[in-house]
Parts: structure tokens; C-alpha cells; sequence
């Protein structure tokens, strides 16, 4: 960051005047330094499109493979984004989504005892 100076012809604030000097000089400031980060950002932006279009030139197919990987993308985003429109227009209207079925409990068999099971249960061992 740059340090600032403090102007003493704006630091008069008895009738306003230097409070108004400091925020005039304050935004003057921040505009350039907007100017100067959004050059910075242009430069940066004109390399990646440089370096993007070089990299096309060298590999097609590559190239080719991603921009339908990224239109296939866009492509599934906007159908489920459609779907989703759709669901809630066929919703009722008082605003809560449908409830969604419990599925049905099965119930369990009972376990039946098998002769090793119970050899092993009357006489408190088991072989092994």
C-alpha cells in the first residue's frame, strides 16, 4: 500500500470545508487506485486469452472436447433448472413441497434355533 500525506490546508474543519477537501481528495485516491488494479486486471486477462487461444491453436481436439464438456454442463444445468420450475408450478399452492412416502417397513422372520445352536444353549458350551 502507498502512505498518504496529510495535506494541512485540509485538516481546517471549522466551517466544513476541510472534511469536505479530505473526502474529495480520499475518493480522488480511490479512483486511481481502481484505475490502476482494473489495468492491472485487463493486462491479466489479455494474457489468459493470449495463452487460451495459443493452447486452441495447438491442440484442437482438446479444445474441441472441453467446449462440449462445458456446453454439456450448461446444457444439464438448465434441464434440471427447468425440472425444478416445473415441480414447483405443479405443487399445491399453499407453499410446502409434497411429503414424500415412508417406504413400507418389511417385517422380519423369526429366527428359528438350528440343532448346533441348540446343543450349544442346553449344556452352557459349545464346540468349537
Amino acid at each position: 500500500m502507498t502512505t498518504e500525506t496529510v495535506n494541512p490546508a485540509a485538516t481546517d474543519t471549522t466551517n466544513g470545508e476541510g472534511a469536505t477537501a479530505r473526502v474529495r481528495q480520499a475518493a480522488s485516491d480511490m479512483a486511481d487506485r481502481s484505475r490502476s488494479v482494473a489495468k492491472k486486471a485487463a493486462k491479466r486477462i489479455d494474457e489468459a486469452t493470449e495463452t487460451t487461444v495459443d493452447s486452441a491453436k495447438r491442440h484442437p481436439v482438446s479444445a474441441a472436447a472441453i467446449a462440449v464438456g462445458a456446453a454439456a454442463a450448461v446444457a444439464g444445468a438448465a434441464f434440471g433448472v427447468s425440472k425444478l420450475v416445473e415441480k414447483r408450478k405443479a405443487a399445491p399452492a399453499t407453499g410446502t413441497t409434497p411429503a414424500k412416502k415412508a417406504p413400507a417397513k418389511k417385517t422380519a422372520a423369526p429366527r428359528r434355533k438350528t440343532s448346533a445352536t441348540k446343543a450349544r444353549t442346553t449344556n452352557g458350551a459349545g464346540t468349537h
